[in-house]
């Protein structure tokens, strides 16, 4: 039994001088750490201060009046200048785009669809001018059309380009819709 004891006892002895050497060595390590972000801390605070000073210096009212006089050149704003609300402030025009200047699109196969139904063109919107004084009810302004893409089997994409003294044929009202994303991903393949 006093075989046993001792060599248990021996063990013991080991596994607690490890366990202290382990514990020993992390306790330094994480002091070190400590100690290296308490430094970083230092640093990036005096780094903080210089920045703070730096731009205490740059904004100084009389600086930036004699900054912009010497390179921009900009003015108080005027009361013209100011609208009251967003229905005075003039739309700008739409660009349009001829089929002389479109992009060009790869010819896709022919695709019997049914004869889509030609709408009038569409009057060009001009936004109002902006008067002096608001009106208590303002109209509401125009909304714009919605962007609608194409897909390459539309009969648009499939005509000869007009020549230059003909008139750009009428686009088609709308595209038809795809129901789901499956039916549209499933046209999208169908086309090519």
């Amino acid at each position: 039994m006093t075989r046993l004891g001792g060599a248990f006892w021996f063990v013991l002895v080991i596994a607690s001088g490890v366990t202290n050497f382990v514990v020993k060595q992390t306790v330094q390590g994480l002091d070190d750490k400590l100690t290296s972000v308490r430094r970083q801390t230092i640093v990036e605070q005096k780094k903080i201060h210089e920045l703070t000073a730096d731009w205490t210096y740059l904004n100084q009212p009389e600086l930036l009046t004699n900054l912009n006089n010497r390179y921009v050149h900009l003015v108080q704003l005027s009361p013209k200048q100011v609208q009251t609300s967003l229905d005075n402030i003039p739309l700008r025009p739409a660009p349009t785009q001829t089929l002389e200047t479109a992009p060009q699109i790869a010819m896709a196969a022919p695709v019997t669809m049914p004869a889509p139904e030609v709408a009038p063109p569409a009057p060009e919107v001009v936004p109002p001018a902006p008067t002096v004084a608001a009106t208590a009810n303002p109209p509401p302004a125009p909304s714009p059309a919605p962007i609608v893409p194409l897909s390459a089997a539309s009969p648009v994409h499939n005509a000869p380009l007009p020549a230059a003294n003909e008139p750009a044929p009428a686009r088609p009202a709308s595209p038809p819709r795809a129901a789901s994303l499956d039916s549209l991903f499933a046209q999208v393949s169908g086309d090519r």
